[in-house]
């Protein structure tokens, strides 16, 4: 019974493999050779277009260090990166491997938003902390805050709640 990877693993091999491994996953993650020149750059690495388009047609040769920054750069294992071939764009696992690189991307997205709520949770857990004190502190001397009522709020500008916003009906 033949494994249903088998079809991955190409008879390349050292530079070679790490070239194909290098295109093939460039493309799949929708980078330029200069997206991925500018995050070797970042890595390190003093990296230009021209050298990405040189090492992926086999005639700049690699060391080590590079090879372990290009897969950083391109989020694989190292390991992966040098010992295994991916599926090349006439393969059938390539859609596969697009699509997983917008699931990665997409959790990134979505991790950051998280991040956002959180930070934005925080100050509001914050800001309402402060007017609590203030609010005690105020009513401590003597001065009425409106405890029962609370104070009449003005809706931010520009806000859902804001009745000179212009809504979509009025020509936004």
């Amino acid at each position: 019974m033949s494994s249903p990877h088998a079809h991955r693993y190409t008879p390349l091999e050292g530079e070679a493999l790490v070239a194909h491994n290098m295109k093939v996953l460039r493309k799949a993650a929708r980078l330029s050779q200069e997206d991925l020149a500018e995050r070797m750059t970042r890595l390190g690495f003093k990296f230009h277009q021209t050298q990405i388009a040189k090492i992926e047609n086999g005639t700049r040769l690699l060391r080590f260090d590079e090879v372990v920054g290009l897969a950083k750069a391109l989020n694989v294992p190292a390991a992966h990166f040098m010992t295994e071939a991916v599926a090349g764009p006439d393969e059938p696992d390539y859609e596969l491997q697009e699509a997983g690189y917008r699931v990665q991307k997409a959790e990134q997205e979505w991790k950051t938003a998280h991040d956002i709520e959180q930070g934005a949770r925080s100050r509001l857990d914050e800001a309402e902390r402060e007017y609590d004190e203030i609010a005690d502190r105020l009513a401590a001397q003597g001065v009425n805050v409106g405890q029962d009522t609370g104070p009449e709020w003005y809706p931010a500008p520009n806000s859902p709640w804001d009745p000179l916003r212009k809504g979509p009906s009025d020509g936004q």
